[in-house]
């Protein structure tokens, strides 16, 4: 009989155990629309974000590109105006100091 007792104790603890798994999972059941309507709107809200991110870093590449053809600009005309001098400087300096 006492084993019948045990064995009877044990299913009953193991129903109750059941039990509050079943409850646990109906309660996160419950809340899972409302955690994915909430990840759907930080998903719109990132979205927004990136279509905003992207918008600035296309501004930024424009300036980037003007900065750099005035740059590559400036350099040309200065090794130009070098090249130049390295050619007239010695002669101006020849024909001032003979």
């Amino acid at each position: 009989m006492t084993t019948e007792s045990g064995r009877l104790a044990a299913l009953e603890q193991r129903f109750a155990v059941f039990e509050h798994r079943l409850g646990d999972l109906e309660d996160r059941h419950e809340t899972v629309p409302t955690r994915v309507s909430k990840l759907e709107q930080q998903f719109e809200h990132l979205a927004s974000q990136l279509v905003e991110l992207n918008k600035g870093q296309q501004k930024l590449t424009i300036a980037v590109n003007v900065i750099g053809s005035k740059v590559g600009r400036l350099l040309t005309i200065l090794t130009l105006v070098g090249a130049v001098l390295q050619m007239v400087v010695p002669a101006l300096l020849r024909v001032w100091f003979p």
